[in-house]
């Protein structure tokens, strides 16, 4: 007979469950629309497309410019996120208190998502001053990341059941490798936004080599191919990580499918990289490249969240378990 302890889910209903999956999944789509649209607000230079923030130009409607609309348009998107987030939020409180599997995240998304709307307004105030840009993305990332745990623990049978035991095909060097990758994966979309941030994203303009040489001279052409020498070790984590991850297929399948992914939008990030170099650093191809960055990281998390959610719900179903147990011990002590 299975303990009734604290962190057994309350009761809720199949409309519940499927409206949190559901809400779940646009949050993910939302996320990464808001930070695509961040990249395109960069890469057009339309930051200052609204100089004032909350509102734009003084309004609630702003003026039919391009550049105008294009910042609007981030922040609209910006928007709809947190009213998705709040939604996951509540649902949780309400419906999944007891489950930090998923009350966790869902708190960490919203308090995520209002940090990066502050800091959103401090970039328009201090005029797109480089390091707040850099904390911008790196939130924004984060509310990504959030957004996948979430999905991740409502599409799979965490909710429906916590009885299942834990996937096989697991270790711990394989949990941390996964672990560095996601790591490496986010250092790397900082070091590209300090690099756009210093001014030094079009200083190389030859590929993979810059100006000839793997260390140039000047401190513009250090900084683009430090961005370029940590993509090449990041780069081997995700190819090590995902060999690792395809070993385990037959125990894991889902796991080989996400390695195997993630190699792909690495390498079609890379060749996107050369070609924005070689193509002269167009607009389209810059934004592009900000975007597949943004697909190799919900990969990264998409396969960490893999390994560890099905670990973390056996941890709080053991405890679960035990609790009653230890109580009953104690009362007859």
């Amino acid at each position: 007979m299975r303990g009734n302890g604290g962190s057994q889910p309350q009761p809720r209903t199949a409309k519940v469950s499927l409206l949190f999956r559901i809400v779940a999944l646009f949050a993910v789509l939302a996320a990464f629309g808001q930070v695509s649209l961040g990249g395109v607000v960069r890469v057009t230079d339309s930051g200052l497309g609204c100089p004032d923030w909350p509102l734009c130009h003084g309004q609630i409607i702003p003026p039919f410019d391009l550049t105008t609309l294009i910042e609007y348009s981030h922040r609209l998107s910006a928007s709809v996120l947190v009213v998705l987030l709040l939604i996951v939020s509540i649902l949780a409180l309400t419906h999944y208190r007891s489950n930090r599997v998923i009350l966790a995240p869902s708190i960490a998304s919203i308090a995520f998502a209002f940090a990066a709307a502050a800091l959103g307004g401090v970039t328009v105030l201090t005029e797109l001053e480089w390091w707040v840009v850099l904390f911008h993305l790196g939130i924004a990332e984060l509310v990504v990341a959030s957004t996948i745990v979430i999905s991740v623990v409502a599409w799979s049978e965490v909710l429906r059941s916590r009885d299942r035991a834990p996937e096989a095909g697991e270790s711990g060097r394989f949990n941390l490798l996964v672990l560095a990758t996601v790591i490496g994966v986010f250092l790397l979309i900082l070091s590209g936004s300090y690099m756009v941030g210093y001014g030094a994203g079009s200083s190389c303009g030859t590929w993979p080599l810059c100006r000839g040489s793997l260390f140039p001279d000047g401190t513009p052409y250090a900084i683009h191919m430090g961005h370029r020498s940590l993509s090449v070790l990041v780069g081997g984590l995700i190819v090590w990580t995902a060999v690792s991850a395809r070993s385990r297929r037959n125990l894991r399948p889902d796991l080989g499918w996400s390695g195997l992914g993630l190699v792909l939008l690495f390498v079609a990030q890379i060749a996107v990289g050369a070609g924005t170099v070689l193509g002269g650093f167009a607009a389209g191809m810059k934004g592009l490249h900000l975007s597949l960055a943004t697909l190799v990281w919900i990969a990264a998390v998409l396969l960490a969240a893999l390994v560890y959610v099905p670990h973390s719900a056996e941890l709080m179903r053991l405890r679960s378990a035990t609790t009653p147990a230890s109580k009953i011990e104690s009362m007859a002590s």
